[in-house]
């Protein structure tokens, strides 16, 4: 009887040849078979038609995403698309991208592939069902996905180091994932950017503003963002949380003066020095901290 077999997805390069070996340690002694592009391609080249029968005829999929490498994103986009059971993989500290969290992610530290890699890999294969453990695993973590709540930041490109600071604040809710923090940097070349836009609108639990007089000159946003934000708000109670920036007529137009602002109008961030614009942040982080602990 043929064994299993598990498709790794991994670069190529020779910066992941411990990883690769340290997983073909590990898988060598178990029910599976292991592979990867390279091992199936019969004309020694990576076509996509070889790449879709592996990933076809594989049992699991493992994915290393250290690094983002297109390939393996390609390859790993695939799998998803044939709903296979999908175990991920990463070194320690990068990045994970958000719509890859609802997977079950083993993270590695290359100082210790004995300790974060083998054994808990080992550990899995052991399991009477691992195919069915990765899938209910993923719909564990899907669970806990639906209760991340988006917090949609609205602001105009003239101001983005205040963006860029307030991202500081947020992170830790992001790498615990307890907030998606969207802003339109998100959007990739080719994507339908209104309709990301309003994906992200919709969704979102609470909306900040960062007010200016360059938040309230811009075309885009009285005209795509605000309307739909200000008509949530009105029917479906969604927050709203103004941040006043600079200088400007915020208390003078009638559709955003009713949202309190978390500082005051008269004292924008700009008349702050650093501690004081940082103790605003602070007051942010801690209304976004009370909103994902309801």
């Amino acid at each position: 009887m043929n064994k299993p077999t598990i498709f790794l997805i991994i670069p190529f390069n020779a910066e992941f040849q411990d990883i690769h070996a340290s997983i073909k340690q590990v898988i060598a002694d178990s029910e599976y078979n292991l592979t990867r592009i390279d091992e199936v391609s019969s004309s020694g080249g990576i076509f996509r038609d070889e790449i879709g029968k592996a990933i076809i005829n594989s049992s699991i999929v493992i994915a290393d995403i250290s690094q983002g490498n297109p390939n393996v994103m390609y390859e790993l986009g695939f799998a998803r698309s044939l709903k296979k059971p999908i175990l991920i993989i990463c070194q320690k500290g990068e990045p994970i991208p958000f719509d890859l969290r609802s997977f079950q992610i083993l993270l590695y530290d290359r100082k210790q592939l004995q300790q974060t890699l083998i054994l808990p890999l080992r550990s899995y294969l052991l399991r009477k069902n691992f195919e069915q453990f990765i899938r209910s695993e993923e719909i564990e973590t899907s669970k806990k996905k639906s209760e991340i709540k988006t917090v949609f930041v609205s602001y105009s490109h003239e101001d983005t180091i205040y963006l860029n600071r307030l991202s500081v604040h947020l992170r830790p809710f992001e790498k615990n994932g307890v907030i998606d923090l969207w802003v339109d940097t998100k959007i990739k070349v080719g994507e339908k950017w209104k309709e990301k836009i309003k994906q992200a609108l919709d969704k979102s639990a609470l909306a900040i503003l960062l007010i200016s007089a360059d938040f309230l000159a811009s075309d885009f946003i009285i005209d795509n963002e605000l309307p739909p934000l200000l008509k949530a708000a009105e029917e479906k109670g969604k927050l709203i949380l103004p941040v006043i920036l600079k200088p400007c007529r915020f208390t003078s137009d009638e559709n955003l003066s009713k949202f309190l602002a978390i500082n005051d109008p008269k004292t924008p961030l700009s008349r702050m020095d650093e501690n004081d614009r940082e103790d605003v942040y602070v007051k942010i982080a801690e209304y976004i901290d009370s909103l994902v602990k309801k």
